[in-house]
């Protein structure tokens, strides 16, 4: 699967299919922080949908693709600094619908976050925006 220029920019790594699970890590930087800081939420969010979504992906046919719906997302435990793991699982395919689930850890395994998204699922990877199925 090609990389994004976003997860580029981000610094993500695609590490592929790792003990069942859609992989991704990330070695965080000072661009990750928060003002406060420490990682902000929304770095962790966009490692938890692309993590889903590419489960969902690697869950279809080739050249099928998926577009995030709705995505809920637990944050546990902040971090400042190092490596981070994001891990996601489809649970669910429908005719439309892709559901899965991941999380984000740091380097000793603990869980900084926990999410569940749902996926519209597409014929293509790219799709005019009004695309029905």
């Amino acid at each position: 699967m090609s990389k994004s220029e976003f997860s580029e920019d981000m610094g993500i790594e695609y590490l592929g299919v790792v003990d069942g699970a859609t992989t991704l890590e990330l070695d965080l930087e000072q661009k990750h922080m928060s003002r406060a800081d420490r990682v902000h939420g929304g770095v962790l969010f966009t490692l938890l949908d692309s993590a889903l979504g590419r489960s969902v992906i690697n869950a279809l046919p080739a050249g099928r693709g998926c577009a995030t719906v709705e995505i809920k997302v637990n944050y546990f435990r902040p971090i400042q600094s190092g490596r981070v793991t994001a891990r996601g699982v489809t649970k669910e395919l429908t005719k439309s619908l892709g559901y899965a689930e991941g999380e984000v850890l740091n380097e000793e395994g603990k869980i900084l976050a926990r999410a569940s998204g749902t996926f519209f699922l597409t014929r293509s990877m790219r799709q005019e925006d009004r695309e029905r199925i």
